[in-house]
């Protein structure tokens, strides 16, 4: 199938500010529209899209591009996948080319995660070994059933004969990450289901019931394309109800915890999958917490009271400011987690520790006792650098003045030395790139707004010696095109990458090019650019000891000088 020519006929069809509107409010702002970006929580709009060359971009989270890359990402679907939608949108066929599509159906998918899991909470029916392990760590019948847990036999093939049972082929079921090569994936473990906002089955989590393996005690279902561990929150479907009603969301760290909480009244809590909330994965862990944010924006996060916890809190802490969250810590008696507190001492116990909670600067205070307190000021007020609400970092200074006895204003001019030099370093390592890159996107601008001076730029211009590896590459794709006759703005985004789609769209929205001085500022480009590449070869050649062809490129250098500035 030609798929340049059906998203063609479906761009020709469909307006991107019309398909837009029906998931967010769009608002006419001078030539483009302007709403809150879908993709990342934000308070002041900076999501644009632009109806006379049909792309978006947004200027929070850098996403952009065009009618299908919004639904790509809006509704987490695939290339062919957003193609289908629209071509029914569109009201075109669309029948694609089965060999050139994954076997991977994610309907199919769903159907696999629904069967599975049938399958493992009748084995958790006919195992004491199983049930007494349930028991033991104190989950009733009523638990049991509400989160479906189950149970995966220690044999090496029950599910995928099962599945094989159901009509299921043999390429689904490797797809699933529930099996493979005939084998199953979790054997002699509990298994818990995990779901997505719809209540859709699309992850398990299994833990091994017997401790004196070696095998690791907890492990998660592969990725799919219905499953990213790192996108996901373990109980979100079941607390969603009633994190908005209590206000804020409880963060645990293990499936145990999860469950006894909510068996216990505490139904407001969650847990990352198989990972931390951390530093070292800020982009993941803000992903994850993207989640909550549809929901609350408060947190509190329970650790273990030792030295382990004490850090681990306190490492959660930039994430949680870097989110948009106001966040509380509850630090438990040593060597308990929420499933163990509960069990021994309750709910009004666990109630009472829960009102106990520490603020943040409660916590550095706590784990920088003495000497060490300056250190942990210094190390809080660089993770507050990165807290965005104002108000709540302002209510946070105050409160570290009061408790430590540091007057306010030194620590105010301290956090602002600590954002400076943060902005330092980070315009210190992008001002190269500007510099570098300023002349290749004024000529891109050019070529986006004025196809008509494609040709002679291509003409003047190498593209190898753009320093920019992008523009380079778009400058490629426009050369090709140009060469087969069939360049268009809509051609050349079917044909790159998303990340260069984003470029794009920031380019075309921000585009401030003169038409008066559109001669101009193109030949100034073109001559510098020139001029740089010259440059360049002059460098290699001095040090070759090539005298007559140095001397040659300094002719031509200072012909091109000459004839620029006369």
């Amino acid at each position: 199938m030609d798929y340049q020519k059906i998203l063609e006929e479906i761009k020709q069809r469909l307006d991107i500010v019309e398909l837009i509107s029906e998931y967010i409010d769009l608002k006419k702002t001078g030539q483009n529209y302007r709403s809150l970006c879908p993709f990342h929580s934000e308070k002041t709009p900076s999501f644009f899209v632009n109806p006379s060359k049909q792309i978006f971009h947004c200027f929070g989270c850098g996403k952009g591009g065009d009618i299908v890359t919004f639904l790509m990402e809006y509704e987490k679907v695939s290339f062919i996948e957003a193609i289908s939608i629209l071509a029914k949108k569109a009201g075109l066929q669309f029948e694609p080319v089965k060999k050139n599509l994954s076997p991977i159906s994610k309907e199919k998918l769903y159907e696999i995660y629904e069967n599975a899991t049938y399958y493992y909470m009748e084995q958790l029916k006919s195992s004491e070994k199983a049930k007494q392990y349930l028991e033991k760590r104190g989950i009733n019948q009523e638990t049991i059933e509400v989160f479906k847990i189950g149970y995966a036999p220690s044999e090496r093939n029950f599910l995928y004969k099962f599945l094989k049972e159901k009509n299921f082929d043999d390429i689904l079921i490797n797809s699933s990450g529930l099996v493979s090569n005939s084998n199953d994936f979790f054997r002699n473990r509990i298994i818990i289901p995990i779901h997505d906002l719809t209540g859709r089955v699309i992850g398990f989590g299994g833990r091994l019931i017997d401790s004196g393996s070696d095998l690791p005690k907890y492990i998660n279902s592969p990725d799919t394309p219905i499953f990213k561990k790192g996108e996901n929150l373990f109980g979100l479907w079941h607390s969603k109800q009633y994190i908005r009603e209590k206000g804020y969301v409880i963060v645990v760290e293990g499936y145990i915890d999860v469950i006894l909480c909510h068996q216990y009244g505490f139904k407001n809590a969650v847990a990352p999958l198989g990972t931390a909330l951390t530093q070292e994965q800020l982009e993941k862990t803000k992903r994850i917490l993207n989640n909550l944010k549809k929901f609350t924006n408060k947190i509190l996060l329970i650790f273990d009271g030792d030295e382990a916890g004490l850090y681990a809190a306190q490492k959660s802490l930039l994430p949680i400011f870097y989110g948009g969250f106001i966040a509380k810590i509850v630090l438990l008696p040593e060597k308990e987690d929420p499933a163990s507190f509960l069990q021994k001492y309750g709910d009004k116990a666990f109630k009472n520790y829960i009102s106990k909670a520490l603020s943040p600067v409660d916590l550095i205070i706590r784990t920088y006792q003495g000497k060490k307190l300056n250190e942990g000021i210094r190390i809080f007020l660089h993770t507050l650098s990165y807290l965005k609400d104002l108000i709540y970092r302002d209510e946070l200074l105050k409160e570290l003045s009061e408790k430590t006895g540091i007057n306010e204003r030194t620590l105010r001019d301290e956090l602002k030395q600590i954002a400076r030099n943060k902005t330092f370093k980070k315009e210190e390592n992008n001002i190269k790139n500007y510099i570098v890159a300023k002349e290749e996107e004024i000529l891109l601008r050019i070529v986006l707004s004025y196809p008509e001076k494609i040709n002679y730029i291509l003409e003047k211009i190498n593209i190898e010696d753009f320093e920019m590896t992008t523009i380079r590459n778009i400058f490629s794709k426009i050369e090709e095109l140009k060469k087969q006759g069939q360049f268009s703005l809509n051609r050349l985004l079917n044909t790159i990458s998303e990340e260069e789609k984003a470029f794009i769209s920031k380019l075309i929205i921000t585009s401030e090019i003169d038409e008066d001085l559109i001669i101009q500022n193109m030949n100034d480009c073109i001559k510098r650019l020139t001029l740089k590449s010259i440059d360049k070869k002059i460098k290699k050649i001095a040090k070759s000891g090539d005298g007559r062809t140095l001397q040659e490129l300094i002719r031509i250098k200072k012909d091109i000088i000459k004839n620029y500035y006369g």
